[in-house]
């Protein structure tokens, strides 16, 4: 549900104040400690401007009672920094990381073994050169009778009678 990366909101001493002036609408002076920030911190700045679209569009939304109240932004906020602060994949993402390694380790170890067997190790030959190979160990099939005694004598055989 989370990215693996940690979600921030801007830099951490200067959260409450990007929350204050996405909950409250309040203008940025360009000479204050903020604006001098904002101007020279890429996070916080998109950080801010991802608020404010979030928050236009919540304007604009459909439902009017769903409209923000003044404290959703800070409720959103913290739920985000607690969900980000538990980090329920924490656990498992040393396990996916060797996983990762290990199957590109065997990859890189399939593909030397295939360039080895197919440039270096000696060519297997498979000969069939006689038929008698071919046919070993299949009974013969049957020929033409060599006279009139030899078609008596399989009859008698077989128990058929004429």
């Amino acid at each position: 549900m989370f990215s693996r990366t940690k979600v921030q909101f801007g830099c951490p001493e200067y959260q409450s104040s990007l929350e204050d002036i996405l909950r409250d609408g309040v203008t940025i002076e360009p000479g204050s400690r903020l604006g001098s920030h904002l101007q020279g911190c890429v996070v916080c700045r998109q950080a801010l401007n991802d608020g404010l679209a979030a928050s236009k569009l919540m304007r604009h939304a459909r439902y009017p009672e769903h409209a923000s109240s003044p404290a959703f932004v800070t409720r959103v906020m913290a739920s985000i920094r607690e969900a980000a602060q538990a980090a329920p994949n924490a656990i498992w993402r040393p396990l996916e990381l060797l996983a990762s390694r290990m199957a590109l380790v065997a990859a890189v170890v399939l593909l030397a073994l295939s360039v080895y067997l197919r440039e270096f190790a000696p060519a297997r030959t498979v000969a069939v050169n006689a038929p008698a190979e071919i046919g070993a160990g299949l009974p013969e099939p049957p020929g033409q009778p060599a006279d009139a005694d030899e078609v008596l004598m399989s009859l008698a055989d077989t128990g058929d009678a004429i």
